[in-house]
């Protein structure tokens, strides 16, 4: 793995005219902090400041060289974290700050117990893809065949939420308001983010997008999606009005995340960006 470490660069567009220079709108141009990764969900940030990502892989593929989970520090070195879990997928953080993994390839939900090693937390979760908890420990986890999995801090599960099959995976992400908000890409290019109440009713929070991915939610409790929208490409802000607002533009971007600092943190197909500015 290489490690880029060429700082943002941004500033103002300048527009030079014969008789005149018009100052344009703020730009940023993210940091690469890491490469020759296969992120296909989500990153996350720990308490530390670590941004944790995977070497994903296609179906049933071993990473190369067998790290398959990478640990970025706060400056943006990168490091093995985890080796031999194949098609890590989802990454969620439980309320203690414990790492969870989910794996399509089998099914299961690992946690790391300590440094390096993990343990099956729960099985029989079909293509697991997409998790998260919410503020009291339930893990919702996403099976892209059709349906979101609760389960309970002491393995007990349920079946939470029906939702239309994904031919990718499903992404998902607790809002402020207690809500689960999940994206599920088709091959419609008019897919929307679903809302599903704390009792399993499930809604449409915004609709008209095509293969939207990745989604969080800032400190502020902005939602920010991975999608594509009336032909603009890369990471969306959807306002209280509803509106979708292009605010990073990019190829073959698949999630996002915000460290403590509110820096927005950006995972492509193969590689981690860092933003300065947080989007809002």
């Amino acid at each position: 793995m290489t490690r880029p470490r060429a700082g943002p660069a941004s500033g103002f567009i300048q527009i030079v005219w014969p008789d005149a220079v018009v100052e344009g709108p703020f730009f940023e141009v993210a940091a690469k902090l890491a490469d020759e990764l296969h992120p296909v969900a989500n990153p996350v940030v720990d308490r530390e400041g670590h941004i944790i990502t995977t070497f994903s892989g296609t179906r049933g593929q071993a990473a190369p060289g067998g790290t398959s989970v990478f640990r970025i520090s706060p400056d943006g070195g990168a490091e093995p974290y985890l080796n031999d879990l194949v098609n890590p997928t989802g990454l969620a953080l439980d309320p203690n700050g414990a790492l969870f993994i989910s794996c399509r390839n089998d099914g299961t939900i690992r946690k790391v117990a300590r440094p390096g090693q993990t343990e099956v937390f729960i099985d029989g979760m079909g293509v697991a893809t997409g998790i998260a908890f919410n503020a009291e420990g339930t893990l919702f986890v996403g099976d892209r065949s059709g349906g979101i999995f609760a389960v309970d801090p002491h393995g007990a599960t349920r079946r939470f939420a029906k939702l239309p099959a994904s031919v990718a995976a499903y992404h998902l992400a607790l809002g402020p308001d207690g809500d689960l908000y999940v994206t599920a890409p088709t091959l419609s290019n008019d897919d929307p983010v679903f809302r599903i109440s704390p009792q399993g009713t499930v809604s449409r929070s915004f609709e008209h997008l095509a293969r939207p991915q990745g989604l969080a939610f800032d400190r502020d409790g902005t939602l920010f999606v991975v999608a594509i929208h009336q032909g603009e490409r890369g990471i969306f802000r959807i306002g209280a009005d509803g509106k979708a607002t292009l605010v990073v533009a990019g190829e073959n971007l698949v999630g996002l995340a915000f460290d403590g600092r509110g820096r927005m943190v950006i995972a492509s197909t193969n590689a981690i960006y860092r933003l300065a500015w947080s989007g809002s």
